[in-house]
């Protein structure tokens, strides 16, 4: 059996979203209380990993001594100053394998094994460039794949054969598999232009990949496709996202806001109006972070053990979206 926190879409970054340390320390707490084996966030993280020293110390050095683990989300290359090699080293605490570089290109996927299951990162920021001619990664400083790219919130072809080598060694070797990506490959939500592909090589080796969980959609949902469970994890705290002109907080609609100098030192702490938010406008704020306890057995037993919050303020999107709520919805399956 293997147990372990996660969380989605965080979007911490200073002045932008609500997303706080405390925020964090939360969903920490709740996987300490669960005596996890690690937790695990789906990208989305942080949108400015270079000037948010506060929120790696909070993570990888996480009072309780968990073992954290992370992927790329398509923000995690925001704000200038941030590159693949300076945020690769900052998704996890604990050694994994990277795969291998191409043409001395850095890489952001990984896998790692604990007790009998393949735990597999993949980095979901690839996109097909039809001028050049080739597959390219999201570019420093940005939050998307480059203008005119098509297939985007891809792996491309040299992730998906390591995918496809790694899940045949685990088959061999009798293993359970994880994988994690920040996008959705089940198909059944949301279109991707390589969820196809990804679920063939899945098929290829029936009962090894027990789980696929992603992010990005700041969703909940759960079903089980061709005998693997997905997890469309919902995000922490950042409840709904769409581009907005007019307020819908008032101005005494505040959050605790706290400030952090250059070496992740707290400053000041003062109540922060959510309409003066870079993305204040925008956005519907959860009260409380949602996370998840997940519980896997090597016979196909999955237990989510998830949470509930509400809108902040009580202040709600403006229409029903499927798979928009305040909760991560507790879940039962066997395979």
């Amino acid at each position: 059996m293997i147990k372990f926190c996660v969380f989605a879409d965080l979007h911490y970054k200073k002045r932008m979203y609500s997303s706080s340390i405390e925020h964090l320390e939360q969903i920490l707490v709740r996987a300490n209380k669960e005596n996890i084996d690690f937790v695990l966030h789906v990208g989305d993280f942080c949108n400015d990993y270079a000037g948010s020293p506060e929120l790696m110390r909070a993570y990888h050095q996480n009072q309780y001594n968990l073992p954290v683990y992370g992927v790329y989300g398509n923000h995690e290359l925001e704000t200038v100053g941030n590159s693949m090699e300076n945020v690769t080293p900052l998704l996890c605490n604990s050694p994994v394998n990277f795969g291998e570089a191409e043409n001395g290109e850095p890489i952001g996927y990984w896998y790692t094994d604990i007790k009998s299951f393949r735990l597999i990162g993949l980095d979901s920021n690839y996109s097909y460039s039809p001028t050049e001619g080739k597959w390219e990664h999201n570019r420093p400083a940005s939050y998307g794949c480059p203008a005119g790219n098509v297939k985007s919130d891809s792996l491309a072809p040299t992730q998906l054969e390591w995918l496809d080598k790694l899940l045949a060694d685990a088959a061999k070797k009798n293993m359970k598999a994880i994988v994690v990506s920040h996008a959705c490959f089940s198909g059944l939500w949301y279109r991707n232009a390589e969820a196809d592909t990804v679920r063939a090589i899945f098929a290829k080796y029936p009962g090894t990949v027990l789980l696929a969980i992603n992010g990005h959609e700041h969703t909940d949902h759960f079903a089980v496709r061709d005998g693997v469970a997905y997890f469309d994890v919902n995000t922490a705290v950042n409840g709904y996202w769409e581009k907005h002109t007019e307020y819908h907080y008032a101005d005494d609609h505040t959050f605790r806001f706290t400030d952090y100098d250059e070496n992740g030192n707290a400053t000041t702490t003062e109540d922060f109006p959510l309409n003066k938010l870079r993305q204040g406008t925008n956005t519907w704020f959860f009260t409380e972070p949602l996370s998840a306890i997940v519980t896997v057995t090597e016979d196909g037993e999955i237990t989510v053990k998830g949470a509930q919050t509400e809108w902040l303020y009580g202040v709600e999107p403006p229409k029903d979206i499927d798979g928009v709520k305040t909760a991560i919805e507790d879940r039962s399956v066997k395979l």
